[in-house]
């Protein structure tokens, strides 16, 4: 029966001080959605981005090579258990007209098992002349579908050696969830040295001996949740497995190598000496022609010579017979005649004679025959002898026609031989250079913003721990103030019950039962508000960063736990301190009045100088300032409290906005980073640096070496660059090395020790001349002093001279890294990264600027996150100063009848409220300040990463927003004061007590 009064007795209080029971609702509700839905936060962010990551089937290994991957790498890869096996392809290339620089990928068959493309607009290509585009700014401003794609002309050959496509029709744009962040998609060595996007074609349309990419998924690793400790130390059992599968593959693809090109230098070789020994056998037989037609020339003449010699003779002969045997002609045809003178008729002589002519005769005919058979023979064998002459001129002709093409063809032989000579020369070069194919296996945090996300969700996780305490401690203190009041406003009531024969335990129950519904009923809107509304918010802010889907927003029960029971336990303490002492009272004193606080001269009235000038109702309000020193200083610490929380607000996004602009504007000094290549000749570096100082608008730039290592100290370990530029007195002009408490101090590099970054200092707990550990990735290690320490916000670094460097390492920095220095209005980065990348003795170019947009993007999404906590804290500042001012005048409202029966007009009775209210708001400020700088601070240490400093600074304007919003807020509540002073019953309020 008692505790069934009680539950309606508290119903009607509750009914009958809404204000009241609202003032407890709302700062409950307020504490818990900002503690339950900020912590929540951090985790959602992760949860979302891991059922994006798991709907999209991004992998979890990215292994590859500097030589591709065989056949024989993919036959290990397959033998993972539990593991998806995504081969493809991939290329930088530069689009034509528009001369973005983008990574062409293969879109493999497999495409919705690992790395799942999302489709934004339009569809996948499904021919090998269609391709689908990085739903990027820089593609979807450029580009729409049905627009013709095409890499641009004058591109590297080995463009046309792979791709069997050139031209592409635009079918849509995607993301892909590899590359989670919006803007930025990593270097290259191609275009202006930065990517603009990527796209994606069928994979027919690479024309590769080897696959570029392996991308693997592994089914367990889905059960861990993505960024936590059990899926890094999952993924990080999973990449040794995969290194020792590999161990072997360099060497063994090396020794392959090495092989397949020695037997190509030897077949070359071979090839060469077969070539000359068909140029010796062709000249050899040019030879032979030419003396074998010399030998028939001679033979030729000599015959001629012969047969001219041999008629000539015959000739001869035949005219001396001929002779002779006209001259026995004649002799006979004479003695004939002296026969017949004589007229001797001897007919033996004249037989004789007659014979003797005959036989001449015939002997004359004889001569005649072989005079035409002398013709006929002399005819044959100069027809002989022409046809000799002819075959010669022809042999002749063919062999000048030889000769001229073996010349002419030996000339090109030569300079084939040549070339395969040089060629084979430069294969034994490259072969004694060759070393093993590295192979690199890469998890998630190589994807483009993938750890950065992480980093975002770290830093709200770490806020989170942070600013909701201080809520809860004004929680805490209003709940205290309010329930103080009410026990004093119910002392009557206490005391009947207590008359009536109640229990202590009954009649706290009102009191708690009302501060538990309050609680309770303010801590589950609370949650559900928080719970939604914040990750939402900040899922939100971060869309404009990265392609991820809206907060998938969860309800965590364990922040459930902890804000409910925190505010419990507030709520609970505040009302047990509360009504502990009226419950001690007697029935009897409790039912009397409580006698007002004996009137006290406060110290100003012993300042007569300053009291005499006093007007009337500036006493009274500086009487009652120090007469109610529990509300003076529950109102105080309020404004204060709120104040602080504003500033805090405030300061954090002075803190990180300028973190930018102080790293990339005052420390950083230069404006471009160019990695070289190592491997470069000296001509292609004389070019190189040629190319540099012909910039024009260039003013420097500094040689440097710059490594990761790790630095270690007591058990601490973190990673570093290690920094060495070729000319430390010219560091200055590229870097600031200042000095954390004074900028005006700048260091030089010393000739022993280091300077290291003020972080990194804080991180080793190191100072001044303490020692630290330096590993670098060579696994050299070794100590080295601490000589200054230097401003930083961005990584950590350690900075040493040449010779320090080369004392510590036992030999001289490799300096593969250039600063360059420029008037950024003469030189246009697109155009250098072009002039630049073109160069074979550049790996790749950075731009400051384009490191501090993305940098600064980065921190431009924690804006809204600051904006959530300026907006939670001056949300609280206003219920708690409407709540003090509340209970300010309902614990004076007879003070306040009294002096509006005494003439005050309304005007005057609210500013009789105010003016101690304004000065207790002021003063309230002013410590909220001071208060609100250490917050900062704390929050700041609290809230960095490991590679990050805040700035420790807070502007201005930041703590002229705090005061301007406070008195603003101030102002606002006096006035709905005003309203309620002007409906009070000054009948009602004047009743007496008793």
């Amino acid at each position: 029966m008692k505790y069934r009064t009680v539950w309606k007795d508290t119903l009607r209080e509750i009914w009958r001080t809404k204000t009241r029971f609202l003032s407890i609702f709302a700062i409950i509700m307020l504490g818990v959605a900002f503690f339950a839905g900020l912590s929540a936060t951090g985790p959602v962010m992760v949860h979302t981005a891991d059922e994006y990551f798991d709907d999209q089937r991004l992998s979890d290994l990215h292994v590859f090579s500097t030589m591709g991957l065989e056949d024989e790498d993919i036959d290990l890869l397959e033998t993972l258990e539990d593991t998806r096996v995504q081969i493809t392809y991939s290329m930088d290339v530069v689009f034509e007209k528009s001369g973005q620089s983008s990574k062409i990928m293969g879109l493999p068959d497999d495409y919705e098992e690992v790395n799942q493309p999302f489709v934004v607009e339009g569809r996948l290509p499904e021919t090998v002349n269609e391709i689908a585009l990085d739903n990027t700014n820089s593609y979807v401003g450029d580009y729409k579908i049905g627009d013709t794609v095409q890499i641009e002309e004058g591109t590297p050959d080995e463009y046309e050696e792979n791709f069997s496509e050139t031209t592409f029709e635009v079918v849509g744009f995607v993301n892909h969830p590899r590359y989670i962040e919006r803007m930025e998609r990593g270097n290259t060595q191609v275009g202006t040295g930065s990517l603009d996007g990527f796209a994606l074609v069928l994979e027919e349309v690479f024309d590769m001996e080897v696959h570029t990419d392996a991308y693997l998924l592994f089914e367990n690793a889905r059960e861990y949740e993505v960024y936590s400790e059990d899926y890094n130390q999952y993924i990080d059992e999973r990449t040794e497995e995969v290194e020792a599968l590999l161990a072997d593959r360099p060497s063994e693809r090396y020794e392959a190598l090495v092989e397949e090109i020695e037997e190509e230098i030897s077949d070359g070789y071979y090839e060469i000496e077969e070539a000359r020994q068909e140029l010796e056998n062709a000249e050899q037989e040019l030879e032979d022609a030419r003396i074998e037609i010399e030998e028939g020339l001679e033979d030729y003449e000599e015959g001629l010579a012969e047969l001219e010699q041999e008629e000539v003779d015959a000739r001869s002969e035949i005219e001396d017979q001929r002779a002779q045997l006209q001259s026995a002609l004649a002799e006979v045809e004479s003695n004939r005649q002296q026969l017949e003178a004589a007229q001797i008729e001897d007919p033996q002589t004249s037989i004789e004679l007659n014979a003797q002519e005959e036989q001449i005769q015939q002997g004359l005919a004889e001569l005649a025959q072989a005079e035409n058979e002398l013709d006929t023979e002399i005819q044959k064998a100069s027809a002989e002898l022409e046809d000799a002459r002819v075959e010669l001129e022809e042999a002749q002709e063919e062999y000048e026609e030889g000769l001229a093409e073996f010349e002419e063809e030996q000339e090109s032989a030569e300079e084939e031989i040549a070339e395969a000579e040089a060629d084979l020369a430069e294969a034994e070069e490259e072969l004694a250079d060759l070393e093993e194919p590295e192979y690199f296996i890469q998890d998630r945090t190589s994807f483009q913003g993938y750890e950065e996300f992480d980093e975002n969700a770290e830093r709200i996780t770490a806020i989170a721990q942070i600013f909701p305490v201080f809520f809860f401690l004004l929680a805490a203190l209003i709940s205290l103030t309010t329930m103080t009041r009410m026990v004093d406003e119910g002392r009557n009531q206490i005391g009947t019950l207590k008359a009536l024969g109640y229990g202590n335990f009954p009649i706290a129950m009102k009191y708690f039962v009302y501060a538990f519904i309050a609680t309770v009923v303010g801590g589950i809107i609370g949650l559900l508000l928080g719970y939604w509304i914040f990750p939402t918010v900040v899922m939100d802010a971060y869309s404009s960063m990265y392609n991820l889907p809206s907060a998938d927003t969860q309800f965590y029960w364990s922040y459930a736990v902890i804000s409910i029971t925190g505010a419990l336990i507030a709520t609970g303490l505040s009302t047990l301190v509360s009504v502990r002492l009226s419950l001690r009272s007697n029935a009897a004193a409790l039912l009397k009045p409580k006698a007002p606080k004996k009137g006290k001269r406060i110290f100003l009235e012993y300042m007569p100088f300053i009291w005499n000038r006093f007007t009337f109702t500036q006493k009274v309000a500086s009487r009652n300032l120090f007469r109610y020193k529990r509300r003076m200083l529950m109102t105080l610490f309020g404004v204060a409290g709120g104040t602080a929380l504003l500033l805090t607000g405030y300061g954090l996004s002075d803190s990180i906005g300028d973190i930018g602009e102080i790293q990339f504007g005052e420390i950083n000094l230069y404006q471009a980073i160019v990695s070289e290549n190592t491997d470069a000749s000296e001509i292609q570096l004389e070019e190189y640096i040629e190319t540099l100082e012909s910039l024009e608008g260039l003013e420097g730039h500094l040689h440097v070496s710059q490594d990761n290592a790790y630095a270690e100290r007591d058990g601490e370990s973190h990673d570093i660059n290690l920094f060495v530029p070729s000319e430390p007195g010219r560091m200055e002009e590229f870097v600031d090395l200042r000095d954390l408490d004074d900028e005006s101090v700048t260091f030089d590099l010393p000739e022993e020790g280091a300077i290291i970054t003020d972080k990194l200092a804080d991180l080793l707990n190191a100072d001044v001349g303490d020692i630290i550990t330096v590993k670098t990735n060579d696994s050299d290690v070794f100590d080295i002093e601490v000589e200054e320490i230097v401003e930083h916000y961005v990584q950590h670094y350690v900075y040493l001279s040449p010779s320090a460097y080369e004392e510590l390492m036992g030999e001289e920095a490799e300096y593969d890294t250039r600063l360059l220095r420029y008037d950024t209005e003469a030189v246009d980065d697109d155009q250098l990264g072009q002039q630049l990348t073109a160069e074979d003795a550049v790996q790749g170019v950075a731009f400051a600027a384009a490191i501090e947009d993305a940098f600064q993007d980065s921190m431009d999404s924690l804006d809204v996150v600051t904006i959530v906590l300026i907006v939670s804290a001056a949300s609280l500042a206003f219920v708690v100063l409407y709540n003090l001012t509340n209970i300010n005048v309902s614990e004076r409202i007879r003070e306040l009848s009294t002096i509006k029966v005494l003439g005050f007009f309304d005007k005057e009775v609210t500013m009789y409220v105010y003016r101690e209210n304004l000065v207790l708001t002021v003063l309230g400020i002013l410590t909220g300040f001071g208060l609100g700088f250490i917050m900062h601070r704390f929050v700041l240490q609290t809230a960095e990463i490991d590679i990050m400093r805040f700035a420790r600074q807070i502007s201005l304007t930041s703590y002229l927003y705090s005061f301007l919003l406070m008195f603003f807020f101030s102002s606002l509540v006096m006035l709905v004061m005003h309203f309620k002073l002007k409906r009070v019953d000054m009948v009602e309020a004047l009743k007496t007590q008793d």
